[in-house]
């Protein structure tokens, strides 16, 4: 087992950072910091500031909730979040540990089992 955490970054599809798609930025950042495990999960439906975002038939929405989420080591994850802070903007943030029972990530950043 190996102890790790868990960085899941909260936004819509239509979220800008610096003019551009939030979810390119952000990814782009991920893996400019050097994080492992990165995954984005598009939701079906959310309640935030504006309301509720629906892939409903009614609503058509096409501004969905996104989740960007990366499992490493803390030490990436924090350093990650700290080159990351300043262009995240109005995304809500959150982090945790976590184990990894499946899989393994070795202190040299190769991710081995899962990809």
């Amino acid at each position: 087992m190996t102890e790790a955490s868990c960085l899941r970054i909260y936004l819509h599809e239509s979220s800008k950072i610096d003019g551009q798609p939030a979810m390119e930025s952000i990814l782009k950042l991920c893996h400019d910091a050097g994080l492992r495990g990165v995954s984005v999960l598009r939701g079906i439906e959310g309640i935030g500031q504006n309301g509720i975002h629906s892939t409903s038939f009614l609503a058509l929405s096409n501004d969905l909730p996104l989740m960007i989420e990366a499992i490493d080591t803390t030490e990436r994850v924090e350093k990650a979040l700290t080159q990351m802070q300043a262009h995240l903007g109005g995304c809500t943030v959150a982090t945790w540990p976590v184990s990894i029972r499946l899989g393994c990530i070795d202190t040299n950043g190769a991710t081995h089992g899962n990809d």
